[in-house]
């Protein structure tokens, strides 16, 4: 199975995303897309107000031969979204809250928009369930918060509470070093970041000195084929690739 992971930045870059999109249909299984917005064209997200407010729609049409679900945690604003290449039945799927709830926005402040992961377990020769989540921004240095904290023991809650093989994946807004990643990572799940040697998720245009964001985490009993961040500046994140069995 080969997934690509994707924060695309609300869609400021649509012809180099789509293109990107494009240009991979077909050799993907799984696209998991965080910070998407799926609104009717003209309906602007409140607080990304540069984003390309039917992302989702055209990415669909650029995906026909996949499966879309999406989970939007405020109406309107971004969210994730799963496409999953229609060969692979999908078993089950889930909007599930680690950090908040939905609709819980308050004065357009994007801080106080709920957490979710949005959860699909699939099926071919073997069973996979995959978390996408867009972890909690509170510090630009992705340290530690008690917000971050809480999230991970949500985290490792659900996901751990889970048979079979897993991964988990996305924007998690955390540094490799954060006691908020040791708790995902005693899922127990790998970390690839760390154990591929991995010093930027981000393209160069991006100024912070954080340059993490960006994971796949596998349990133990997936055999990694290949892991890469990919060089397709479509965003202010970098695609993250994975191929596994």
């Amino acid at each position: 199975m080969k997934i690509v992971t994707l924060n695309m930045w609300c869609g400021k870059m649509p012809d180099k995303l789509l293109g990107f999109v494009r240009a991979n249909c077909g050799n993907i299984d799984v696209f998991c897309f965080q910070e998407v917005l799926d609104n009717e064209k003209g309906v602007k997200s409140a607080v990304f107000k540069d984003g390309t407010e039917d992302i989702i729609a055209r990415i669909k049409e650029e995906l026909k031969g996949y499966n879309a679900f999406v989970a939007i945690p405020q109406k309107n604003e971004r969210g994730l979204a799963t496409f999953i290449k229609n060969d692979w039945k999908v078993d089950a799927v889930e909007d599930q809250y680690v950090y908040g709830g939905k609709d819980t926005m308050v004065d357009n402040s994007w801080s106080t928009i709920g957490i979710n992961m949005l959860y699909t377990r699939i099926s071919r020769e073997e069973t996979y369930s995959i978390w996408n989540l867009h972890g909690k921004f509170i510090r630009m240095d992705k340290q530690d918060t008690e917000e971050t904290i809480e999230q991970s023991n949500n985290i490792k809650r659900i996901v751990g509470s889970t048979k079979g093989k897993r991964i988990l994946c996305g924007d998690f807004n955390l540094d490799p070093k954060t006691t908020s990643m040791s708790i995902i990572e005693s899922i127990p799940l790998r970390n690839l970041i760390k154990e591929y040697g991995i010093k930027s998720t981000r393209p160069g245009f991006f100024d912070f000195p954080q340059k993490y964001a960006d994971y796949i985490m596998p349990s133990k009993d997936i055999k990694v084929n290949d892991f890469k961040v990919m060089d397709d500046v479509v965003s202010d994140h970098l695609p993250l690739y994975f191929d596994c069995t």
